[in-house]
């Protein structure tokens, strides 16, 4: 994926999720509905990485959600996503990246009540990266495993008062680099300014379940 591409595509989500705030302020004042104090979550949908020689694939995730004021939500999320990689994409073979990440997001709502609540998302979070190439190599290849910043929004749909509907659009954002193994010295010793960084930005569609109580 380009540049150019990944830049129409979030210009294109952003301005589908300003025409979904607009339209919620106003369904919110003329139907029933409430930020719920606890909900577990399940969803599926799509990824695709910016990085050059990597490409898309399919997400999976689950988690909790804590209503932590008036506005405002704490999501904990683990989701997973595995993608192609090219021949030569960042030094490696052929194979497939795997990326499991383990989130904590913190939600804010642009309405309280409605049939539709919109928010925006800001979070931090643990990944693990796998790789698996589709021949094996003489010299054994991995990524390091990092720290990810996930920026994002969604809406919730309100069907019945425990289930709501959820679609959100997330950028997943992992700053990585690859690294032969065995690690001849602790990770704590390398420099990652010193690095050949990997800009493993995962855009993310989604559509989930939630039950709420």
């Amino acid at each position: 994926m380009t540049t150019r591409t990944l830049k129409t595509r979030l210009a294109v989500t952003g301005l589908a999720v300003a025409i979904t705030l607009l339209l919620a302020s106003a369904e919110a004042r003329a139907h029933e509905g409430f930020i719920p104090r606890f909900s577990v979550e399940v969803d599926a949908g799509a990824v695709s990485v910016k990085e050059e020689g990597f490409g898309t694939g399919r997400r999976y995730g689950a988690g909790v959600f804590f209503r932590t004021g008036h506005r405002m939500g704490l999501e904990v999320l683990l989701e997973s996503y595995d993608v192609s990689v090219a021949e030569g994409a960042a030094g490696l073979a052929a194979g497939r990246m795997n990326m499991t990440t383990l989130l904590v997001n913190q939600e804010f709502f642009l309405v309280t009540h409605g049939r539709v609540l919109p928010y925006g998302l800001l979070g931090v979070g643990c990944t693990f990266i796998g790789y698996a190439p589709d021949v094996p190599p003489e010299v054994e290849m991995d990524f390091v495993d990092r720290i990810a910043l996930q920026l994002g929004g969604g809406f919730d749909v309100r069907i019945s008062r425990t289930l709501h509907v959820s679609a959100k659009a997330r950028y997943n954002m992992v700053k990585t680099w690859v690294e032969e193994l065995p690690r001849e010295e602790p990770i704590r010793m390398t420099d990652p300014l010193a690095q050949d960084m990997l800009h493993l930005y995962g855009f993310e569609l989604g559509l989930g379940i939630k039950f709420s109580f």
